[in-house]
């Protein structure tokens, strides 16, 4: 009994220390220059040509799309999409039988910029750097 009150006590004391480790600063500038080059090296290495908004996103447009843009923040969207990490692995997809629906306004910096590319039924990829991501 004494031993594993003992063993809970050193538990406890190590779990505090840990705890009060000092953690790392999130430094934005150093993970957009990470981001970059991944993203650059990326493009390179799959031989496709991006544009980079002022806000630091890249993207190609595939399809401009049709129609007037009156699109306001708070419309709710519907679309399909498949998200990608950069080694290609897809965690997460919304199709035609099961399209994601949304209001604009409500998703990551990265998706409302990039929507705002493109008219309704366009088509645009986003590789969306940390800073504009969740």
């Amino acid at each position: 009994m004494l031993k594993n009150r003992l063993l809970l006590g050193i538990a406890v004391i190590v779990g505090v220390l840990a705890a009060c480790t000092k953690p790392e600063v999130y430094d934005e500038k150093a993970q957009f220059e990470i981001d970059e080059t991944i993203i650059k090296d990326w493009a390179v290495a799959n031989k496709v040509t991006l544009t980079k908004d002022t806000s630091g996103l890249y993207y190609r447009i595939d399809s401009d799309g049709t129609g007037a843009d009156d699109r306001a923040p708070t419309d709710t969207l519907t679309v399909e999409y498949e998200g990608r990490l950069m080694t290609d692995s897809v965690f997460s997809r919304a199709t035609a039988d099961n399209p994601f629906k949304f209001i604009r306004e409500s998703v990551m910096p990265g998706w409302r910029i990039g929507l705002s590319l493109i008219k309704p039924g366009g088509r645009i990829e986003l590789l969306v750097p940390s800073k504009l991501a969740y």
